[in-house]
C-alpha cells in the first residue's frame, strides 16, 4: 500500500482533525496510508531560511521510506518556502507543498484542498517534476509561484501558468516544468540583504549593508535594470569589497537589458560587475544567493549559477 508523509511546519493538529486521525498514522482511503509529522509549530511569518533548509534535510532523510511527501506550511512565506525547497531538493519521489491557512476552522474547501494536495503527492506520475505547489486544486511548479493576494482563494498565481488540475481524486498533470535548477548547497550563507529602490530613494540602506559587511546584497532595481545615478558609487564600492551584488527588476519578473543608454542604466551596472538575475523576484534571488554562496568557489562560478 502506498505511504504518504505529511510534514507540517504548523497546524499539525488541524490536519489530524480534518482527516479524522486519532494519532499520527491513518488510512485515508483503502489504497493509501498517511503519516503526519510535526516538523515545527510555527506560523509562516515566523519561519527562517535556516528552518526551511532543515526541512529540506528532513525530506531527504525520510524520502526513500515514502511514496510521496506533502509539506503543509503557512501562506505568509509559501512563495519563499516553495522556491527554496525546489532549489535545494534533488529530483525523486513526489514532493508537494500546500498552504491551508483556515484548516483549523473546519471549512469544507480547506479540507478539500488538503485532499487535493494529498492526491498529487500520492501520484507516481509527478515524480521527477521537482517540487510542486497545490493550492485551490491547481498544480504549479514550486519555483514559479507568486502570491498575488494576501489571503483567500486565488492568492497564488504563476506567470507561466499552471501545470495541471485536481478534480476529485483525479490528478491531471498537463505540462512538465522545464529549466529547473538544483543547487546542492550544504548550508545557506547569511546575511543577504534585500533592498528595493523607490523613486528618488537614497542609498543609505545599501551603505549600511556595506558597512555591516553582509554576505551578499540583492537590489530590486527600476525597470529592466536601472538605478538612480547616485546609487552607482555605493554599488561599485560593494563590488570592490567583494560583496556579491545581484540585480533584479522590482517588477518581479521579466528580462534585464539596455533599453536606454543614460547614466544608471543596465550598461553601467554591467561595468560595475553586478550579477544579473532576470525573471527572478527579489525574495527568490535572495534565497538563491544564500544557496549559491555555499557552493561557488569563485566569483565566476557564482555568476554562472545565475545565468
Amino acid at each position: 500500500m502506498p505511504k504518504l508523509l505529511i510534514l507540517s511546519t504548523g497546524g499539525a493538529l488541524a490536519i489530524r482533525r480534518a482527516l479524522g486521525a486519532r494519532d499520527d498514522q491513518l488510512t485515508v482511503r483503502p489504497d493509501l496510508t498517511v503519516v503526519i509529522e510535526e516538523f515545527a509549530n510555527l506560523p509562516g511569518s515566523h519561519l527562517t531560511p535556516q528552518q526551511i533548509f532543515a526541512l529540506v534535510q528532513r525530506i531527504q532523510q525520510v524520502r526513500d521510506g515514502y511514496d510521496g511527501i506533502l509539506v503543509a506550511t503557512g501562506s505568509d512565506t509559501l512563495e519563499e518556502a516553495a522556491f527554496l525547497i525546489d532549489l535545494l531538493l534533488p529530483a525523486g519521489s513526489p514532493v508537494v507543498i500546500t498552504s491551508l491557512p483556515r484548516l483549523s476552522t473546519g471549512g469544507v474547501s480547506e479540507t478539500n484542498g488538503l485532499q487535493a494536495a494529498m492526491a498529487v503527492a500520492a501520484t507516481p506520475a509527478v515524480a521527477g517534476a521537482g517540487a510542486l505547489v497545490v493550492v485551490d486544486n491547481t498544480i504549479y511548479a514550486a519555483a514559479t509561484i507568486q502570491m498575488q493576494f494576501s489571503q483567500g482563494p486565488g492568492m497564488v498565481t504563476a506567470p507561466l501558468g499552471a501545470l495541471g488540475r485536481v478534480e476529485g481524486d483525479q490528478v491531471s498533470l498537463r505540462l512538465q516544468p522545464v529549466g529547473r535548477q538544483q543547487i546542492a548547497a550544504p548550508r545557506l550563507v547569511e546575511p543577504v540583504d534585500l533592498i528595493r529602490i523607490g523613486v528618488g530613494a537614497d542609498d543609505r540602506q545599501l551603505r549600511h549593508s556595506i558597512a555591516d559587511n553582509v554576505a551578499g546584497i540583492v537590489i530590486e532595481t527600476l525597470g529592466s535594470g536601472r538605478v538612480p545615478p547616485w546609487w552607482l558609487p555605493a554599488i561599485g564600492e560593494a563590488v570592490q569589497r567583494r560583496i556579491p551584488v545581484v540585480v533584479v527588476s522590482r517588477a518581479g519578473a521579466g528580462g534585464l537589458g539596455d533599453e536606454f543608454g543614460y547614466v544608471g542604466a543596465y550598461h553601467d551596472l554591467r561595468k560595475l560587475g553586478v550579477i544579473f538575475a532576470p525573471d527572478l523576484s527579489g525574495i527568490k534571488a535572495r534565497l538563491k544567493l544564500m544557496a549559491a554562496l555555499a557552493v561557488a568557489r569563485s566569483p565566476a562560478e557564482l555568476r554562472a549559477l545565475f545565468r
